[in-house]
């Protein structure tokens, strides 16, 4: 009887060791498993935070449980302000998005459920994607695609417009100096200073076509602003526009005198129309180390701070029949000779370009 007892006793030591075995082992693998699913959750939790789409989930209760660092930004929130709601805080209007005290944007959006294993539903995610650089390259791309298409035919028409303009200029001023100190005299150089400003509208749009590529050579700017004051006397005269040239000293730039007059030209007709009740526009220079800035100054109406970042945009106009091209060939005339433009702009207070050009 007392073997069986200590045989009996035995066997459960024995059982009870591998048992404990067991357990260990067991313990163990859990303890594994729970740092691989942590570290799983955190690979997870990591790639949501890194995406740039906005990735939202709400529970089977339509309450919101997740909201990513993407998310946060594109709808201009906080995840504790929206964890634990049922709605963003945003409106949805075909493909914009208007988010919280934000400008809308353009985007792509999606929602499917979210089933566990079983195949259970456990709730649905919301993903939106900003595509709104994408439509901004699209549409820049449907404008290089027009210009292109119709670039040569331009090109034709223009030159075919030109030749005619230029005679009537020529026999418009030979009329205004036959006939001087008569009604017919003044009609005469209205319409020579008309077709002079179309002849820069056809100008910009050839050398916006054709590109840029300056013949220089030595140019007394002082000379070239004067003459170009000169050839406006009469039009800003009748629109009670003063213009002033304040350079004093004489300055000397290697430069293709055509094509900066047209860049000056397209900047005071600028200022020009940005003065309907008549106003001051002040040319001055100054040496800047190794540039001259060249300041072209207005008492117009100003430009908003919105638009002034897209006034040198090809096809930019606020003007109902501007071709949006003026300015943006000025940048490029000025870029074609190593130089840079700025501008400046006050509502009500005036607009100041400055024209950087190298000195050598």
């Amino acid at each position: 009887m007392k073997e069986l007892l200590n045989e009996a006793i035995l066997k459960i030591n024995t059982a009870s060791e591998a048992l404990i075995k067991y357990y260990s082992l067991l313990e163990e693998k859990v303890r594994l498993l729970t740092e691989e699913v942590e570290q799983k959750k955190r690979l997870l939790s990591s790639i949501i935070e890194s995406i740039d789409i906005a990735v939202v989930f709400f529970d089977s209760e339509g309450v919101i449980r997740l909201i990513n660092r993407a998310g946060e930004k594109l709808f201009n929130v906080k995840a504790e302000d929206v964890i634990g709601k049922r709605e963003l805080p945003i409106k949805i209007e075909g493909d914009l998005i208007y988010p919280n005290s934000k400008k809308p944007f353009y985007a792509i959006v999606s929602q499917s459920d979210v089933v566990d294993s079983e195949g259970n539903k456990i709730g649905h995610v919301f993903l939106c994607k900003d595509i709104t650089r994408i439509k901004e390259l699209e549409a820049e791309n449907e404008r290089n695609r027009r210009l292109s298409a119709m670039g040569s035919l331009v090109m034709k028409i223009a030159h075919e417009i030109r030749n005619p303009l230029g005679s009537i200029e020529l026999f418009a001023n030979m009329i205004a100096e036959d006939l001087k100190e008569s009604i017919h005299g003044d009609y005469a150089k209205r319409i020579s200073s008309s077709v002079k400003m179309l002849r820069n509208t056809l100008e910009n749009m050839l050398s916006f076509t054709r590109g840029i590529v300056p013949k220089k050579s030595p140019v007394c700017l002082n000379d070239l602003i004067n003459e170009i004051i000169n050839d406006f006397h009469e039009l800003f005269t009748r629109a009670s526009i003063e213009i002033e040239n304040r350079i004093k000293d004489k300055i000397f730039l290697n430069l293709d005198y055509a094509l900066i007059r047209q860049a000056l030209i397209n900047i005071i007709v600028n200022a020009y129309q940005a003065m309907p009740e008549g106003g001051k526009i002040i040319f001055d220079a100054f040496n800047d180390v190794e540039f001259v800035k060249i300041s072209i100054k207005d008492t117009g109406h100003g430009i908003d701070s919105e638009i002034v970042e897209r006034i040198f945009d090809p096809f930019f106009s606020t003007k109902d029949r501007g071709t949006g091209l003026g300015l943006s060939i000025t940048q490029s005339i000025v870029s074609a000779h190593s130089g840079k433009i700025e501008v400046k702009s006050e509502i009500n207070a005036g607009t100041e370009f400055a024209i950087y050009l190298p000195l050598r």
